[in-house]
C-alpha cells in the first residue's frame, strides 16, 4: 500500500486467484475505512487472474461505490488486462 497525495495505491500482488480471494477482499475491504476515498488497485505486479479474482475485483468496486469510494485500477497488462477489459471491469474503473 502507498499513499499518493489523496489517493490510497493498493498492490493486489502476483496472482488474483479463488485460492487468495478471501485475502485480496480483506486487504483492500481495511482501506474502506481509511481518511482517503479514493483507491487505485494497482496490477502491475499481477501476472494471473481467474474468475473468482475478477468476482472479488467487480464486488469490491461495487461495494467501494456504495460506501462512497473511488475505485481505480492501474498496470494491468497481458492476460490480466484481457479479462478485465472483457468483463468490463477495466473500463468501469481505471485509471
Amino acid at each position: 500500500m502507498k499513499e499518493s497525495f489523496n489517493y490510497t495505491v493498493v498492490e493486489i500482488g502476483p496472482d488474483c486467484l479463488a485460492i487468495n480471494s478471501d485475502r485480496i477482499r480483506s486487504k483492500i475491504c481495511s482501506y474502506f475505512t481509511g481518511e482517503s476515498k479514493e483507491i487505485c488497485l494497482d496490477f502491475s505486479r499481477t501476472l494471473c487472474i481467474d474468475a473468482a479474482g475478477v468476482g472479488v475485483v467487480a464486488a469490491l468496486v461495487f461495494e467501494g461505490r456504495r460506501k462512497g469510494f473511488t475505485i481505480s485500477m492501474k498496470g494491468a497488462k497481458g492476460a490480466v488486462l484481457e479479462m478485465l477489459t472483457a468483463t468490463g471491469l477495466y473500463r468501469l474503473a481505471s485509471e
